[in-house]
């Protein structure tokens, strides 16, 4: 219960914090909303709850990014572009997609593929803004859910829970306040 109610915190936080326009708070706020929703639902049991549990992240990915490219996405996209493809090259596409497919069939496999390329567009373009808390914020959200993959399809070992935690909270926080506009001066 702890992560959603976290969640539930920084959605406030991205409703007052920072000098955003209303527009790009408005997409922010709806992210983190997002968030509340797939954390409540991996708290159930089983592939229903994960697939609502991700496409839920997904929306929310789709937010940030639709606040990061009215920030202004730039020609530091590119860097994102390298970072994806370092994730995606490491276990995840030789590995977790695999083990997707094995686990739950195409349907899974595809989920988990669509997935990627929400949160690939996310990094790519929270790192095009150019704000540094967005731009961490982006990175280590990215890799907690990196993290996330393997342990769903490769086993609970990989990796412990602290693991994805830190990285998942530590970065929805950079990276609501630097959507926002803390520190973007």
């Amino acid at each position: 219960m702890w992560k959603p109610l976290t969640m539930a915190l920084l959605v406030v936080v991205a409703a007052v914090a920072g000098s955003a326009p209303a527009d790009v708070r408005w997409l922010v706020v709806g992210a983190a909303i997002f968030g509340v929703l797939g954390d409540a639902a991996l708290l159930g049991e089983g592939t229903t709850w994960f697939i609502r549990g991700l496409l839920a992240f997904a929306t929310g990915h789709a937010l940030y990014a639709a606040a990061a490219l009215v920030v202004g996405a730039g020609a530091t996209a590119w860097w994102g572009v390298l970072f994806v493809t370092g994730l995606f090259a490491w276990r995840f596409l030789p590995s977790v997609v695999p083990a997707a497919r094995e686990s739950g069939g195409r349907a899974m496999m595809a989920a988990v593929l669509f997935y990627a390329g929400i949160i690939a567009a996310m990094v790519i373009t929270a790192i095009g803004t150019g704000r540094w808390l967005a731009i961490a914020g982006a990175a280590l959200f990215a890799v907690s859910d990196w993290v996330l993959g393997q342990r769903q399809f490769l086993g609970p070992d990989t990796f412990n829970r602290l693991a994805v935690m830190v990285p998942y909270h530590v970065g929805q926080t950079m990276l609501i306040l630097g959507l926002v506009g803390v520190g973007a001066g």
